[in-house]
């Protein structure tokens, strides 16, 4: 027998598929992350190679700042195209033809139906 799974709001009986873009994202975030901390940080937490007017320990934060939120715009665009292709707008919701019932009026409302 097939179980309903609760996805938000609405229940589905299958499982969304697993992105595996997502695992490799992850992984890119942890491993920004751990070269700010000890065993990365300090191979390049020097003063003396001045670059920009600054030492390279704050270029270096700097970089893996913008290499983060370089990812993190990347990937955005590519859920955002993933989701438009799917049929989705861009925050995610399926387009009200596919929620809404025959007999119910995009215009009419949940609370109104209900009444009815």
């Amino acid at each position: 027998m097939i179980s309903k799974k609760q996805h938000g709001l609405m229940y589905s009986v299958q499982q969304p598929a697993k992105k595996p873009v997502v695992r490799w994202f992850i992984a890119f975030l942890v491993s920004i992350q751990f070269s700010l901390i000890w065993p990365i940080y300090p191979l390049v937490g020097y003063i003396e190679p001045i670059m920009l007017g600054m030492p390279f320990s704050i270029v270096w934060v700097l970089f893996c700042l913008l290499l983060s939120f370089s990812g993190l715009l990347t990937y955005f665009l590519w859920e955002e195209h993933g989701q438009k292709q799917q049929g989705h707008d861009v925050l995610g919701k399926v387009e009200k033809s596919k929620l809404l019932p025959k007999d119910m009026s995009p215009n009419e409302s949940f609370s109104e139906r209900v009444k009815s």
